[in-house]
């Protein structure tokens, strides 16, 4: 190892650069558990020109987020399973898949836990929790730092039902803030 080798899957080596191409290349693979904390998911960018969870996703985490939200076994999917899967709609590389559910997993939204010599994915929660989570996090957010502007802007909206639902979500998160402050100042 200390010539900069990875022998066996003692650790997952860093991404190195080979000479002036501009390829990666990535040498042994980890066979360490991916931790998976409950907590919320690690999402802090959004793409408003994109539509649904694509906004928070990329293309192909989306496609894989919502194929592990339909999978048939409730007992999760290997990298090789989704693979397959993705494979028969267009070319695409097994390692791709494989770093993208990691990447996923590292982002709380899926959990893996080792199954003889490979990964078993799971999602953390269903598509609904999901997007009801991201609603909730995105308008706190624009509540905590514009208020005025958010109310503002709520107000105006013309569809009946949305416009309820955004109230609905003004009064919750009204009342988390006054639990809140009740419970700092106990």
């Amino acid at each position: 190892m200390a010539d900069g080798r990875y022998i066996g899957n003692s650790m997952m080596p860093p991404l190195r650069m080979v000479g002036r191409v501009s390829r990666v290349y990535t040498i042994g693979v980890a066979r360490q558990p991916i931790k998976v904390e409950t907590a919320s998911p690690d999402i802090n960018t959004v793409h408003m020109d994109r539509p649904g969870i694509r906004k928070v996703l990329g293309d192909l985490e989306a496609e894989i987020m919502e194929l592990m939200w339909t999978w048939p076994n409730a007992s999760g999917a290997t990298v090789r399973d989704v693979f397959e899967v993705l494979q028969k709609r267009r070319p695409i590389a097994y390692t791709t898949v494989m770093n993208t559910m990691a990447r996923l997993a590292k982002k709380r939204l899926l959990e893996a836990e080792t199954s003889d010599l490979a990964y078993v994915y799971r999602p953390v929660q269903t598509q609904a929790q999901f997007v009801a989570q991201l609603v909730d996090r995105i308008v706190n957010d624009l509540l905590n730092n514009f208020s005025g502007e958010t109310t503002t802007s709520l107000s105006k909206v013309s569809d009946r039902r949305t416009a309820k639902r955004a109230r609905e979500l003004l009064a919750e998160i009204e009342r988390r803030k006054s639990d809140q402050a009740e419970k700092d100042q106990a």
